[in-house]
């Protein structure tokens, strides 16, 4: 199984994800980060704007959580606010697709970006369906949030 401290368990992510999505999105790109994956569509500016699946350490004392879901990360906060308005002017639309799960906010760890996100605690790096779970929860907000993006 691979190991969540390497990139390995998140470039799988990233492979699942981008092979079930270029159809749909043929500029779709992504890539394995220290301890997560990000997913763009498009390129330039646009890619401030993108999906990820990350671990969270210490929020709470020791943990660790998972964080799958939309992130708008522009260098000024207005901007980030324009996009979170616009997607919450659409919320019932994409809650619909995605239920009640996800957080519609700040960053979790830094104010100037937003987030439509959901955070999971229970899952275990060894279960080997973990890959391909990830892999559709991040699916489903690209599937739920992009066409609006794209307006």
């Amino acid at each position: 199984m691979a190991d969540p401290s390497s990139s390995e368990f998140f470039d799988q992510v990233r492979d699942a994800v981008l092979a079930s999505l270029l159809a749909a999105f043929p500029d779709a790109g992504g890539y394995a980060h220290g301890a997560g994956v990000k997913v763009t569509i498009g390129a330039g500016e646009r890619t401030k704007e993108h999906y990820e699946a990350q671990l969270l350490r210490g929020r709470a004392k020791g943990s660790v959580e998972l964080e799958i879901g939309f992130h708008a990360e522009h260098a000024k906060p207005e901007r980030n606010d324009a996009v979170l308005a616009m997607l919450t002017a659409h919320e019932r639309r994409w809650r619909r697709a995605l239920g009640a799960e996800p957080v519609v906010g700040p960053f979790l760890g830094n104010d100037r970006w937003r987030r439509v996100s959901e955070t999971w605690t229970e899952f275990d790096f060894r279960d080997p369906e973990l890959v391909f779970e990830v892999a559709d929860r991040l699916c489903q907000y690209v599937e739920a949030i992009e066409p609006l993006l794209a307006r």
